[in-house]
């Protein structure tokens, strides 16, 4: 296969998978990757899966790339609790949950982690779309629950105060009846005790 038609069918794709080239041209060789490589026409991210050297990439397309590299997923914690400006630190990792092992990522283009949650408790999650990409990001209540959840050195009230929640966020953005709703699903009392604590503050 010529790369010029390789880059004119996949020129659109935020991150081009061996399973997607393989989908539209079975007969691709893979070692065509290692050569085009070599010319420096597109990078690797991971094994099998790579991305054109030119391509600039958005927060939306990061975000899709994020949840590709690791099915399945979705973004959480730390990186969308920044996302719906409930904390003020910005986080340039992209932190998601996963029914998988836990997992990081080092890449060229950015850095990833995916921490295993039960499956129970893999839900509550939105699909947001971007052009003709979307990506899958938790909804502020289960984004916090599963922080909170997964963070087992955050417990007392000095912890939690430290976080920085953002009060006018908190309550522009976090449904108590959803919140409520979901923390019933993790059947946890040392959550249900992070929650009310952290309720409280948002209250002073």
């Amino acid at each position: 296969m010529k790369y010029i038609e390789f880059q004119r069918k996949f020129k659109n794709y935020p991150i081009i998978s061996l399973i997607d080239v393989r989908t539209i041209f079975p007969d691709f060789d893979h070692r065509r990757f290692y050569e085009w490589q070599k010319k420096g026409y597109i990078k690797k991210v991971i094994n099998n899966f790579y991305i054109f050297s030119d391509k600039e990439l958005s927060d939306s397309e990061m975000n899709f790339i994020a949840n590709k590299l690791y099915e399945p997923s979705y973004l959480s914690l730390e990186y969308a609790l920044n996302y719906y400006s409930l904390i003020p630190e910005v986080v340039f990792l992209r932190t998601s949950v996963t029914t998988k092992k836990t997992k990081k990522i080092q890449s060229e283009i950015n850095n990833f982690s995916y921490q295993k949650i039960k499956k129970d408790i893999f839900f509550g999650y939105k699909i947001i779309k971007a052009g003709n990409i979307s990506y899958k990001i938790a909804e502020p209540e289960k984004a916090i629950l599963d922080f909170f959840y997964l963070r087992k050195d955050i417990n007392t009230s000095e912890d939690i105060y430290e976080l920085r929640v953002n009060k006018i966020s908190f309550k522009e953005t976090v449904s108590q009846k959803k919140l409520r709703e979901y923390l019933k699903i993790y059947n946890s009392k040392k959550l249900k005790q992070k929650l009310k604590i952290l309720n409280n503050l948002m209250k002073e």
